[in-house]
């Protein structure tokens, strides 16, 4: 990951820059804190898995509320620090009227705007936290798009905070003959993916660990695609948009244009590819298509480092999710 110390740091503006002073310097540190609060979410939510053997020996890999003492003290830990650091941030964020969001306008993207971003991506889950039980057990299209309402809420976030530095993060034009090297790439990545990625890698991954090929995340979208085809057209077209387009789109924003340029700025390309492959794969907390993940991953990443065109893994992203929920739709 990029050096703090390393930096660049925020265009001056009158008065000395947005962490000159002790409120400036408050919300950094509190903006670092709901970073790593953020990314904290992913081992805490692993441990609160279960694990059982099945009659054939396998172990079945689900979700599960835990009742145990040191997940619930972890947990009532990372509640009270993400809460903490949110107030700070947001107090600190009104006394200078969130000067850093309004006057950061350089064109490269450091630490600290990863650290803005996610700071502000862990304050609207936690804010959406509240009312999502009752959006999901409201029934009808709520039930559908509450899901899908956090990557809508990150990919606006992340037009807002870095609309003036778009071809940054990779949102850049390229000649036709570029785009017909896209497209190629694309076709040939998604065609291993369809025939190659299960027998290849989930089978194989899973023999070794005794794992059972049964995704409690993969069912739960699937019994929301099969419910939204039950309720009309509609409501089937809401599911391509909000899992299909927009939900490859916002992951890709944060995956690829966000920590994975930054990650390249520091480590590389090959290590930037790795590193946000892992992260990738880890984020979908699913076990048993870890390794698909991964190996998805791979493929976005080496697309952006390939093509230095975000839309090349957004594309392929796109590609990917739509038929998965299209051949729900239909089955």
């Amino acid at each position: 990951m990029q050096n703090l110390a390393s930096s660049p740091s925020p265009a001056p503006a009158p008065g000395g820059g947005p962490h000159s002073s002790v409120v400036g310097k408050v919300r950094l540190i509190s903006a670092w804190v709901l970073f790593l609060s953020y990314f904290y979410m992913v081992p805490l939510e692993f441990s609160a898995l279960q694990w059982e053997r099945t009659r054939e020996g396998l172990w079945r890999v689900t979700e599960a509320q835990t009742t145990d003492p040191l997940f619930l003290l972890l947990y009532l830990l990372w509640l009270g620090t993400t809460f903490l650091g949110a107030f700070l941030f947001l107090v600190t964020g009104l006394k200078d009227r969130f000067r850093y969001e309004r006057t950061r306008i350089e064109e490269s993207i450091g630490a600290q705007d990863l650290a803005y971003y996610f700071a502000w991506v862990q304050i609207l889950s936690m804010g959406f936290l509240i009312p999502y039980g009752a959006l999901s057990e409201e029934g009808g299209w709520l039930s559908i798009v509450a899901p899908f309402l956090p990557h809508v809420l990150m990919l606006l976030l992340a037009l807002f905070m870095f609309r003036h530095r778009l071809r940054r993060i990779g949102f850049s034009g390229d000649p036709f003959r570029r785009w017909v090297a896209i497209a190629v790439a694309i076709a040939a990545g998604y065609l291993f993916v369809y025939y190659a990625l299960d027998p290849w890698v989930t089978e194989p991954v899973a023999r070794f660990f005794s794992l059972e090929i049964q995704s409690w995340r993969e069912d739960s979208i699937s019994q929301g695609v099969e419910q939204a085809a039950r309720l009309g057209w509609i409501y089937a077209v809401g599911q391509v948009l909000l899992l299909g387009v927009i939900g490859p789109i916002a992951e890709e924003v944060m995956f690829r244009g966000l920590l994975m340029g930054a990650f390249l700025q520091r480590i590389g390309s090959v290590g930037a590819v790795l590193l946000s492959s892992a992260i990738f794969a880890l984020f979908h907390v699913d076990v048993v298509f870890l390794a698909p993940l991964f190996v998805m991953g791979l493929i976005l990443g080496t697309l952006y480092a390939l093509f230095k065109n975000l839309w090349a893994p957004i594309l392929f992203h796109i590609l990917n999710n739509t038929v998965s929920v299209i051949y729900d739709l239909l089955g």
